[in-house]
């Protein structure tokens, strides 16, 4: 990675993640955890092959990432983020709460949309609304996939698969159930718009209308 030979904080911070594709690495990485490079391909629509394995090794030679072997059968190498890799999540949550007004008008023709990172938007804006020593298990299924996002003061976790054990599921359109999570939409206008929600409905509400805990008045 190139430096900008500036004796910068910020600077230093984007010779490192200021690389085009690098903090997507990390947004796939804190949305789906440990993961194989297939995983990372199929998240990253539009990367390079080379252009990936490239910015994966940069990556790991600056501590963000980490690898590791699959238990068998499967075998495989995976990638996951060492906890400095891990400190970018609040980077992460800054660019989404930036970027939501951004997101009105729906996504482009051209446009991929993929649930982990609807549900990657709930963990980052949520997870700091709930009480003390709570959880909430919130299963998302959009375009024939699922994911498992669970919820517990300041942190969260999302994994890949259908949520039996769900507080609330909502199955639609990507687009709506982020528009809900962030608050864009509250569930009742999601509902008019095509979004199925089931579950304790009520926990939902509270939840994307809360203030973060700690805020002030």
């Amino acid at each position: 990675m190139k430096s900008y030979q500036q004796y910068c904080s910020v600077a230093r911070s984007l010779d490192i993640v200021g690389d085009r594709w690098v903090l997507l690495i990390v947004r796939e990485l804190l949305a789906l955890g440990p993961s194989r490079y297939s995983d990372l391909k199929r998240g990253l629509p539009g990367i390079a092959t080379n252009l990936l394995a490239d910015r994966l090794r940069a990556m790991e030679a600056e501590g963000l990432i980490e690898r590791s072997a699959a238990p068998p059968p499967v075998g495989a190498t995976l990638f996951q983020l060492t906890a400095q890799g891990r400190e970018l999540q609040g980077v992460l949550l800054a660019l989404a709460q930036w970027g939501l007004g951004r997101m009105t008008t729906g996504p482009g023709p051209e446009d991929a949309v993929q649930p982990q990172w609807a549900a990657l938007l709930g963990g980052l804006m949520l997870s700091d609304r709930l009480a003390p020593d709570s959880e909430f298990i919130l299963g998302v299924e959009c375009g024939g996939e699922a994911m498992r996002l669970i919820l517990r003061p300041g942190g969260f976790e999302t994994r890949r698969g259908t949520a039996p054990d769900a507080d609330v599921t909502l199955t639609g359109p990507a687009q709506l159930v982020g528009a809900v999570l962030s608050g864009l939409l509250s569930p009742s206008q999601a509902t008019r718009q095509g979004l199925r929600i089931t579950g304790a409905r009520k926990l939902l509400h509270d939840l994307v209308s809360a203030a973060p805990t700690g805020a002030s008045d």
